[in-house]
């Protein structure tokens, strides 16, 4: 069960559905049972992380990786966007907001889970109980723009051949040939192939809230970078001012108002591409 900090006022459950099973989908997801709204009196959320962690023999502890920790992080941000939702009608609450909108608070969160005050807290050795050393944080960090200039070209290649299919007013058109020309348009270098081939690229065709906003991913990494920035501008991660303004104008609106104005409101600006360039390695003029 959560509260409102300040009021001490119920706000929503949360349950967390941790480990395999016989029957369980794969992956890591985050659901909401019931949206926050205030069209039938006050009606709270009910919302779920959903895992897939294997369970050790009785009295083993649970490990999860690095990459499973920072998924954790990822969901639990969709799952807070749910909580936080503070409108009036349930089809604007939480995540029903638009695709880049709606990975921004998760992406955002996965930033915390490499603070020293997570870290030195839950990243504790199974048998020693001694936190994570500083070493092994510092190669993660920088394992992490590792490959970074092939992993942005592979997935920009295939965000913009989805773009130009959507807007093309071709007819018949041949799925090859097509990409073949895009991708020279484009001067992709020949060492590097797209991330999806344009047959098995499910996110083209597979429904109107993902058709051409492939993007969209990249689009909530730029505003996520660049939100985070707000707080190592500020007082670090966890300072409480900009942590409200978060919550005021991202968190807590849905899809009430335009994401543009609300991430001005919280911003100060619209969205930059420098803190998304920093954070990937390349250089920032």
């Amino acid at each position: 069960m959560f509260k409102d900090k300040t009021t001490g006022k119920h706000i929503g459950l949360w349950y967390f559905d941790a480990y395999d099973r016989k029957g369980k989908r794969s992956g890591a997801w985050m659901n909401a049972y019931r949206n926050q709204q205030r069209m039938d009196g006050s009606i709270t959320t009910i919302v779920s992380n959903n895992s897939n962690f294997i369970q050790g023999k009785p009295g083993e502890p649970v490990l999860i990786s690095w990459d499973d920790a920072t998924t954790l992080f990822h969901e639990f941000g969709h799952a807070l966007h749910g909580l936080s939702s503070n409108v009036t009608y349930p089809s604007l609450s939480g995540t029903n907001v638009v695709r880049d909108y709606v990975e921004f608070p998760s992406q955002l969160l996965e930033h915390w889970l490499s603070t020293p005050e997570v870290l030195n807290k839950f990243a504790l050795h199974y048998k020693t109980g001694t936190p994570m050393p500083k070493s092994l944080v510092d190669r993660i960090e920088k394992a992490s723009t590792f490959n970074e200039g092939f992993s942005t070209t592979e997935f920009l290649s295939s965000a913009l051949v989805d773009m130009k299919l959507h807007t093309s007013d071709q007819d018949n058109i041949d799925p090859d040939k097509f990409e073949k020309e895009t991708l020279k348009a484009l001067n992709m270098p020949s060492e590097i192939v797209m991330r999806h081939r344009t047959p098995q690229f499910a996110h083209i065709f597979s429904s109107d809230a993902y058709s051409a906003g492939y993007y969209s991913y990249l689009w909530a990494d730029v505003i996520t970078a660049d939100a985070f920035s707000a707080f190592t501008e500020a007082g670090g991660p966890y300072d409480k001012k900009v942590a409200a303004r978060l919550s005021k104008n991202i968190f807590s609106v849905g899809n009430t108002i335009d994401p543009e104005i609300g991430f001005r409101n919280f911003r100060g600006r619209n969205a930059e591409t420098k803190a998304l360039m920093k954070e990937r390695g390349f250089p920032v003029k």
